[in-house]
């Protein structure tokens, strides 16, 4: 009898630490899988400066709230970003209405102007530029503001997801809705849906699946088909662009270079929009999450044939570049695509492109990195665009003539522009 019970504790016992083996292994193996995917958040800017910027020699350190611009050679653009870009016609509102690189936000803080009932932060992501709000827990309400009939709204995300980990990934949603007011959208007892238009983004290992649903006086206008977006997977752990135009009903979206959907007649009449709303799952680091940044929202429909031809002159906040340098970035090429459509019509014209920045950093590299960036527009368009060259110049005026207050994130955001100039 002794023995038998003896029998029977060994086996267990040995059922047990098999049984733990097997959870310690799942749980090395999750980590590992997850090894190549966490990101490394900052509450401080020094080491991710010193990633961003590189070792700088015989450069006196700069403050945390100071860009650093280098008068290195110009930096070219790639032909297969333009080729990638070919039919990319996303072209931004005119009049800038909102702008926020939460660049004036403390680090470990919500942003002062957002409102929230969940979590989210501002962190700095090592090898990326500038500030992010990471979306931690729940949905995250940005400032209101009234959206005309006709504007446009971009966004940078990052999607910190891994096709190796097995971790299941979650979901990224936004809305732009009407009487938005605070953090009231986030009440399901005091506020009732009836404006909305609601973009829902699932992740998978193999691509992304996207679906819109829009309402008007609280009826379903309309509910798009599931759109696969095939190959998606390879944008996870890189910044994807987000670019959207309203134009009265119309809707057109597009993630980077595609353009996820067009739909005349999707966006409700008078929509009288005034809010938008983020929403990511409770993460926490090191798993799959989302950070948005650089948030601009811009009204009115830019005709360009009219302002060149007949007013002379065409500005822009729509050409952007990496930070501190003249190197274009791809959502510009939309822009650059129909200026050199008005130049190849008309035989006649000639412009001056002139570059303008902001006010951070030393006055005489602010100078010389505008002229760059107007010699680096000129060049897309000849290279790319076959424009001959006889019909551009190129000038550039650093920070010397503002058009807004480089004390806010967008007055610096109206400041960094392109002026196309018509030549007599």
């Amino acid at each position: 009898m002794v023995h038998r019970i003896l029998y029977t504790l060994l086996i267990l016992q040995a059922t047990c630490f098999a049984s733990y083996g097997q959870g310690f292994l799942k749980g090395l193996a999750e980590k590992a899988s997850r090894a190549g995917q966490d990101l490394i958040i900052k509450k401080g800017t020094k080491k991710v400066e010193k990633v961003i910027d590189g070792p700088k020699a015989n450069q006196t350190k700069p403050n945390a709230n100071e860009t650093v611009k280098t008068d290195a050679a110009p930096m070219s653009t790639s032909s297969s970003e333009i080729k990638s870009y070919s039919k990319f016609d996303f072209i931004p509102g005119e009049k800038l209405l909102l702008f926020d690189d939460f660049a004036q936000d403390v680090v470990g803080e919500f942003p002062l102007k957002w409102f929230t009932t969940g979590s989210a932060e501002i962190v700095k992501l090592e090898g990326l530029p500038g500030n992010w709000l990471q979306l931690n827990n729940g949905s995250v309400l940005s400032p209101t503001l009234k959206f005309p009939e006709n504007f446009t709204v971009e966004f940078d995300l990052f999607l910190n997801l891994n096709v190796n980990s097995s971790s299941v990934f979650p979901g990224f949603h936004f809305e732009i809705f009407d009487r938005g007011d605070k953090a009231k959208r986030l009440d399901s007892y005091n506020y009732t849906l009836k404006n909305i238009l609601y973009f829902s983004n699932t992740f998978n290992r193999d691509k992304a699946v996207f679906t819109l649903d829009s309402r008007e006086n609280t009826a379903q206008k309309l509910v798009s088909d599931k759109i696969f977006l095939t190959g998606f997977q390879n944008k996870y752990r890189s910044v994807v662009h987000v670019a959207m135009s309203v134009q009265k009903e119309r809707l057109r979206l597009w993630y980077d270079d595609t353009k996820v959907i067009d739909v005349p007649t999707a966006v409700a009449s008078p929509a009288n929009f005034n809010q938008m709303l983020f929403t990511g799952k409770k993460t926490k680091e090191g798993y799959p999450a989302f950070y948005i940044t650089n948030l601009k929202i811009a009204s009115g429909t830019p005709d360009m044939r009219t302002k060149l031809l007949e007013t002379g002159r065409y500005v822009t906040n729509g050409i952007l570049f990496d930070s501190g340098s003249d190197k274009i970035k791809p959502e510009s090429y939309g822009i650059l695509k129909e200026i050199s459509s008005v130049l190849n019509a008309e035989s006649g014209l000639k412009i001056k492109i002139v570059g303008h920045t902001d006010s951070d950093g030393k006055a005489d590299l602010n100078i010389d990195l505008s002229r760059k960036r107007a010699e680096a527009i000129k060049k897309v368009l000849i290279d790319a665009y076959q424009v001959d060259s006889d019909k551009l110049s190129t000038d550039g005026k650093g920070a010397s003539e503002p058009v807004s207050s480089n004390a806010t994130s967008e007055g610096k955001a109206e400041n960094r522009r392109v002026e196309f100039i018509k030549m007599s």
